[in-house]
């Protein structure tokens, strides 16, 4: 093959990828989320802002209250848009964490973002679900951390570095407490590694105090046990949650499957001479102890989610990068069950938006709107992201479609039977739940007897038997 041939080639190769990869990406634009976990961190941010109810004490979920102020901030920032909000917020932390990386290990700011994009799409990183958000927020304390301790700056700007990132350190965990592991054994080594190890750590831990005082000082305020009723929700709602053995051994599974696939970049980067056979750079122990940490933190929550590898996969990202910049050959048989896992995934997250978008444009939300106004609704196993579209108010603590199974188990239709007996105004059921057995009979007795149906979408081709999930009907109370 001539020269001409492959610069043609490449550049035919480089111009598919590249119009494979808009099309990925606008496929998530397009719609209003793409995953429903963005939708409801939303929804009680919104309450936290408008109405000033500080979770839980709106509806629950087992997330620590930073996320909810971070999603309730940029749902309002972003109000106008009716639809991309949340992919924005990817794009917009990914391309962050692009600069972060190149300022530490002067990586190039593309590679790292086109790295993070597109290998990125099995773990759903442009859905803008926390983990997203979190790399981000991880590689901020880290930067923070290592300007503090490294930097040949004076006394006062140190001592201000590292109480900012203990700050940030403090935000990013009330994201998502895994962060604590990810987080571990990189900022130890940044601490205690270098000159004046007490000294950093104080800093470090200070600026981790003042920021959860912060964060939790609206708790604080309101008094009358609130942040111990905060912690105590969270604590019994885990309980309960907490994965059973066949679940973590999907996990364990799932996790193996993932590293296998991106191992070549592992056996590459852990077989450089620097890492085994000389001192590594501080900055190439930096990552590597980065990416130890965040292995077991992906594995901790017990449940086999794609999207918990995105806490691992970043700093793989990284390295990456760094070793192609180090011209490093990889094999192409070794790269074809990564390229097959990134592609696959690529087309079905595609093909599911898509689907979706089409799905959405069935369902009237302005009608429910005008029809709820700004009566509660009782949800029983229905999508909460109709709460979110509608603007709709629950009249349960759990809003979440199996939040009450997983709290009351066999006793969560004698629940909802009591949330019934104080005659909410509306109740959102799944579509023809009662006929399917999706509710309790007991249940939809009640409800046939004393509410009446204001709004029903059945969601999916005539033809199927089974309706899609975000099918609804709405019942209002009889007068």
């Amino acid at each position: 093959m001539s020269e001409l041939q492959k610069i043609l080639r490449n550049k035919i190769f480089v111009f598919i990828i590249s119009l494979c990869s808009i099309f990925y990406i606008f496929s998530y634009l397009i719609l209003p989320f793409s995953t429903a976990d963005t939708t409801f961190y939303a929804l009680i941010g919104r309450s936290l802002l408008q109405e000033h109810m500080l979770p839980y004490q709106y509806v629950f979920d087992h997330k620590p209250v930073g996320v909810y102020a971070l999603y309730g901030v940029w749902d309002a920032l972003t109000a106008p848009l009716p639809v991309g909000k949340f992919t924005v917020l990817a794009l917009l932390s990914l391309a962050a964490f692009a600069a972060m990386a190149r300022s530490i290990w002067h990586t190039r700011w593309l590679w790292v973002f086109a790295a993070l994009v597109l290998l990125g799409a099995p773990f759903e990183l442009l859905a803008g679900n926390t983990e997203t958000l979190l790399i981000t927020t991880e590689l901020a304390v880290i930067w923070l951390t290592r300007k503090g301790t490294f930097a040949t700056t004076q006394q006062t700007n140190r001592a201000l570095l590292l109480m900012a990132a203990g700050a940030t350190f403090g935000l990013t965990v009330n994201i998502n407490y895994l962060e604590g592991i990810c987080l571990f054994l990189p900022v130890c080594f940044l601490l205690l590694t270098n000159t004046r190890p007490l000294f950093n750590v104080v800093l470090f831990a200070l600026g981790t105090c003042g920021g959860l005082a912060v964060l939790f000082s609206p708790y604080l305020v309101q008094g009358h046990h609130a942040l111990a009723d905060y912690f105590t929700l969270q604590h019994t709602f885990l309980h309960s949650y907490s994965a059973k053995l066949s679940k973590r051994i999907k996990a364990v599974l799932l996790l193996a499957a993932y590293l296998a696939v991106f191992s070549p970049i592992l056996i590459k980067w852990f077989g450089q001479k620097s890492i085994l056979k000389t001192a590594p750079t501080p900055d190439t122990t930096l990552l590597t102890l980065w990416f130890v940490s965040s292995v077991p933190a992906a594995l901790l929550s017990g449940h086999p989610f794609s999207h918990y590898s995105g806490l691992w996969f970043a700093p793989v990202s990284i390295m990456l990068v760094l070793l192609s910049k180090q011209k490093i050959h990889f094999s192409g048989w070794a790269f074809a069950p990564l390229a097959t896992v990134v592609v696959l995934s690529g087309v079905d997250e595609t093909h599911k938006n898509l689907k979706d978008y089409i799905n959405f444009k069935q369902i009237d939300y302005t009608r429910v709107s005008d029809l709820v106004q700004q009566q509660k609704v009782l949800n029983i196993r229905t999508p909460h992201t109709h709460f979110y579209m509608a603007h709709l108010h629950s009249f349960d603590r759990y809003l979440f479609r199996d939040h009450i199974d997983i709290i009351y188990g066999k006793n969560a239709a004698q629940h909802y039977l009591q949330d019934l007996s104080q005659h909410p105004a509306f109740v959102m059921l799944p579509y023809q739940a009662c006929t399917s057995g999706t509710i309790e009979q007991p249940v939809c007795a009640y409800i046939q007897q004393h509410y009446q149906q204001a709004y029903s979408v059945r969601i999916g081709k005539p033809g199927r038997k089974k309706p899609n999930r975000f099918s609804f009907e709405l019942y209002k109370i009889r007068n």
